[in-house]
């Protein structure tokens, strides 16, 4: 039975219970993709140059799986604010099907396209062997990572994110076992390069499907559809996707720019280590976030079941909270990571230098922390909009940061300033959107407020 948690006792005990596990989820996550990015660093700079070009693929699914998740939460989560049991189980469970009916259709798409878009991306032929034996499998185990990501923002909506970080650090240990082992040969697996990496992410991802299947049926009774219904599966598509398609669109903003970075990166001198620069810096930016991050996904349910329930000074109180902390911890992490400029670099490339790469890298440092507060109020900001059912709004302040600010400006500043010119862009784009979503959460927030006393 699911029950209505969030409306009422302690705002930031509330929220610091949730946060602390939906952070270690986060973490886990990030170093998923950090373990995977560095043994197959300990390949050469050539593998790392193939592995960075995935990761936009990578981020294009995630992108739509986690804009789904961000429907099927605000939807369950308001659903349980009503306290409206059996809808509750027609979103989750219709919600799983719409979830593996996409997983199966981005396999089938993807593969005809691996050589087009790669290509397209600036990737060259003697990348493509590589770039194809990470791919194919990969592409095959989508609905293994999309159906998961589904059941635990299903989870989290009722404010449990305890159970969907355990799942995922069950999952991370794992991967780091097999990348370990299949990636560079040890252990007495055979040394699968960068086609064990990808092995690796499907062993792993099945667990986390099996995993999330079972506490959905089992811990939380949440899966039941006692008649299927057509009608009752396309009017829960509907309101998921009602919120779910503005929140994708709104990621895939941020995988379409990155992909447009990486054309014009390309299109310069040492393209591989500027590439692997690009991409591996914002992999490594999400440590300094996570716990914001963590943040800003605890709102979402928060936010949701305070609306069902007509709470708002509730919200209010949350939102006061989360600015706060995101200033203090963006400050910090800040100065951490801008000490750390000279020291990231090496971390990669073990035992094979590269003296070009360590520069970018050291150069990236040196700037892009003084973006940090900005992005964290900007991710409260538009999480806060989405559970508002706001969603189009998160759109269009993203639409506006990545495609209207960030590649125009860096396309124009790289003329002048080389590869600088692609990080100042960013610099420039963030600070103006991070203040932009906080006046305009604020507006919508208030006329919300004002809407619900009329």
């Amino acid at each position: 039975m699911t029950s209505a948690k969030l409306i009422e006792g302690k705002i930031g005990v509330q929220l610091l219970r949730m946060s602390i596990p939906m952070f270690f989820g986060m973490i886990g996550f990030a170093l998923f993709n950090f373990f995977d990015t560095k043994f197959v660093g300990e390949l050469g700079v050539q593998s790392l140059a193939a592995i960075s070009y995935t990761v936009i693929t990578v981020l294009i699914m995630f992108a739509i799986a986690f804009g789904l998740g961000t429907g099927v939460t605000a939807t369950v989560g308001k659903a349980i604010g009503e306290k409206d049991e059996i809808k509750v189980k027609n979103l989750t469970s219709y919600g799983l099907v719409l979830s593996l009916v996409l997983g199966l259709f981005i396999t089938v798409l993807g593969f005809p396209t691996i050589v087009p878009f790669f290509t397209f991306l600036g990737a060259t032929e003697d990348l493509m062997p590589l770039i194809k034996d990470y791919m194919e499998l990969w592409y095959i185990g989508v609905p293994l990572i999309i159906v998961p990501i589904i059941g635990n923002s299903a989870i989290r909506a009722q404010g449990n994110t305890f159970i969907p970080a355990i799942i995922m650090g069950v999952c991370v240990v794992f991967n780091i076992f097999l990348d370990y082992g299949l990636i560079l040969g040890n252990w007495g697996m055979p040394k699968w390069g960068i086609f064990g990496a990808s092995l690796a992410t499907f062993l792993s991802r099945l667990i986390t499907l099996l995993a999330s299947l079972y506490f959905l049926h089992f811990k939380f009774n949440m899966l039941s559809i006692k008649k299927f219904s057509f009608q009752e599966m396309f009017k829960s598509w509907y309101e998921i996707l009602r919120i779910g398609i503005p929140s994708i669109l709104t990621q895939l903003v941020v995988p379409i720019s990155v992909a447009l970075i990486t054309q014009l990166a390309s299109s310069m001198n040492n393209k591989d280590q500027l590439v692997s620069t690009l991409q591996i810096g914002s992999r490594i930016d999400f440590f300094a976030i996570a716990v914001v991050a963590s943040l800003g996904a605890v709102l979402v349910p928060f936010i949701a079941q305070n609306l069902g329930a007509k709470q708002f000074s509730r919200i209010q109180k949350a939102l006061k909270i989360s600015r706060f902390f995101s200033i203090v911890w963006g400050v910090l992490m800040t100065f951490l990571f801008w000490s750390l400029k000279e020291k990231i670099g090496p971390v990669f490339l073990k035992g094979q230098p590269d003296p070009v790469f360590f520069q970018y890298m050291r150069d990236f440092y040196l700037i892009i922390p003084f973006t940090f507060v900005f992005r964290m109020l900007f991710v409260i900001e538009t999480n806060s909009l989405n559970a508002l059912q706001k969603p189009i709004f998160t759109g269009v302040l993203t639409l506006i940061e990545f495609i209207v600010l960030y590649y125009p400006l860096a396309n124009i500043l790289s003329d002048y300033f080389g590869y600088w010119g692609i990080f100042y862009a960013f610099v420039l784009a963030n600070v103006l959107c991070g203040i932009a979503a906080v006046m305009l959460n604020e507006f919508v927030f208030k006329k919300s407020w004002k809407r619900s006393l009329s």
